[in-house]
């Protein structure tokens, strides 16, 4: 027979695709001829944007482009020119599982864009990006209590747990009027760039109302003639709403991506006043974890006949926590060879990081690349790349097993140029992860009747001389007597033997 056990339902997060992809990237980059001929190439860069992600029938997929931008020096007044081409990509990918409730995250990261010139006005770009693709999906776990049965006799143990709570996902646009306030002209934008952090979050009824700011960084030429640029910096704050229902939730994980974005450059009617419009496509994300006791069986047997039991395992977490990390580290870079007496532009590209604990700290390691158009002292146009190392640690409150990073950024960037042709820098960073403690939980799922045991066929009483350290249970679990009643005929307390001692075993 089937003995029948009370079930529980617990909801867990699971990770139902974890993948990296290499998109190439191939262009045969004609300038248009609005553009003056290429004397040098400055800069070659690639920027990935996601247009679209959707999951269904067992495949991911994901839609975008690859927008290519050529900074380089024109051959009649060597000076800053730009050019830039996008070229779409298609990504799928093939899922194990399925589920309604997902959440998908997407990044991607330039590894590498080789240009190489073969007219003044022609040239070639081969290159290629990773898209790190993953799909976290909500599921419901079954877990078997205790249910009375006079024949059963049940171990049940108990284990705190983060149960996941609050599970969503939402795609929202962003659109702002930015007014160059600055007394020169702004005639191409030769790079942008677009970031955003959560400032607050506070639950609202069924909502949480998510406050935070976005920063757009530009470098424009402000003279078409001569080819001199300026920088532009533009800070705006922005609301969304995520349905959040647990008013119990201890711990949310909230994610803020910048999916895409888009700038066209016009200018106001009545002040001819240059002004940007930014379209902006950001995705949100919201995991929330409340404390929850869980009881469960972890073995049985019947006292009246053989049994056998079936177990099964859930992946569960005893503890998460989001962790928040601000740092400042200042590499000191050499420019090379050429003297640069001034800096044009200095920019970050993504950040590569990775978290790792041990016990209870947080330790962060990476590199940043940090890219440079300077002039030189004779007034020519430089291009440098370097490299600067990220390393930094921090204290959690209680030791951990796990961490993954959630997000690394560069909030501002300050130079100053030093001797020996170097640069000192400071890069105040950001970083957040989320450090937890998955566990696995072995359980009795299922207990089935195997008829009468040889054992019931012998004396219904048994002296039994028990070692000190033995554990009640298993003593009670080999003879098929109850539990309750070996411990009460021989007045134990305890569950496990702390001293040696004759016991008087019944069995019914």
């Amino acid at each position: 027979m089937d003995y029948l056990l009370k079930k529980t339902l617990v909801s867990t997060a699971s990770q139902i695709l974890d993948t990296v992809s290499e998109q190439c990237v191939d262009l045969d980059f004609t300038l248009p001829d609005y553009c003056a001929d290429m004397e040098k190439i400055l800069k070659c860069s690639l920027e990935p944007k996601i247009f679209t992600r959707s999951f269904s029938g067992g495949q991911l997929r994901v839609d975008g482009a690859s927008l290519v931008r050529i900074i380089y020096c024109d051959s009649d007044k060597l000076k800053i020119r730009c050019c830039e081409q996008t070229l779409p990509f298609s990504a799928t990918f093939p899922v194990s599982g399925d589920s309604s409730e997902h959440i998908i995250l997407t990044q991607t990261k330039p590894e590498y864009l080789n240009c190489r010139a073969l007219t003044p006005r022609r040239l070639t770009v081969h290159g290629a990006f990773s898209l790190h693709a993953s799909i976290i999906a909500k599921s419901v776990c079954d877990v078997f209590e205790d249910k009375s049965d006079a024949a059963l006799q049940i171990k049940s143990d108990t284990k705190e747990i983060f149960e996941l709570c609050e599970f969503s996902q939402e795609t929202f646009n962003v659109s702002e009027s930015i007014g160059i306030h600055s007394k020169s002209n702004v005639e191409t934008i030769v790079r942008s760039e677009l970031s955003a952090n959560i400032t607050d979050a506070s639950l609202n009824g069924e909502k949480l109302n998510i406050r935070g700011e976005m920063t757009l960084r530009l470098l424009y030429i402000c003279d078409a003639a001569t080819g001199d640029v300026d920088r532009y910096v533009y800070v705006f704050p922005f609301t969304q709403s995520i349905s959040a229902v647990d008013s119990d939730c201890k711990i949310r994980d909230i994610r803020l991506d910048v999916l895409s974005y888009e700038l066209l450059l016009r200018k106001e009617v009545m002040t001819e006043e240059p002004v940007v419009n930014l379209e902006a496509k950001v995705s949100l994300s919201l995991m929330g974890y409340k404390n929850r006791t869980l009881s469960y069986i972890s073995d049985a047997f019947s006292v009246s006949e053989n049994t056998e039991l079936t177990y099964n395992t859930q992946a569960l977490c005893t503890a998460v926590t989001p962790v928040s990390v601000s740092t400042v580290i200042k590499p000191v870079l050499s420019l090379g060879d050429k003297p640069v007496s001034k800096i044009l532009d200095i920019f970050t590209e993504q950040p590569s990081v990775n978290a790792s604990v041990s016990e209870s700290v947080i330790s962060f390691t990476g590199k940043v690349n940090v890219c440079i158009l300077g002039c030189t002292d004779e007034g020519e146009l430089v291009s440098i790349e370097r490299q600067a190392d990220i390393a930094c640690e921090d204290a959690l409150t209680e030791a951990y097993t796990q961490a993954q990073i959630s997000n690394c950024c560069v909030s501002s960037l300050s130079y100053r140029l030093g001797e020996n042709n170097s640069i000192e820098l400071r890069l105040d960073m950001h970083l957040s992860a989320i450090a937890s403690n998955p566990y696995l939980l072995r359980q009795v799922e299922s207990i089935t009747g195997c008829g009468e045991s040889a054992k019931h066929c012998v004396s219904p009483l048994t002296l039994y001389y028990a070692q000190s350290g033995e554990n009640v249970w298993d003593i009670a679990k080999h003879y098929g007597a109850c539990v309750n009643t070996l411990c009460d005929e021989n007045a134990i307390t305890e569950e496990t033997l702390d001293r040696s001692r004759m016991l008087l075993i019944l069995r019914a």
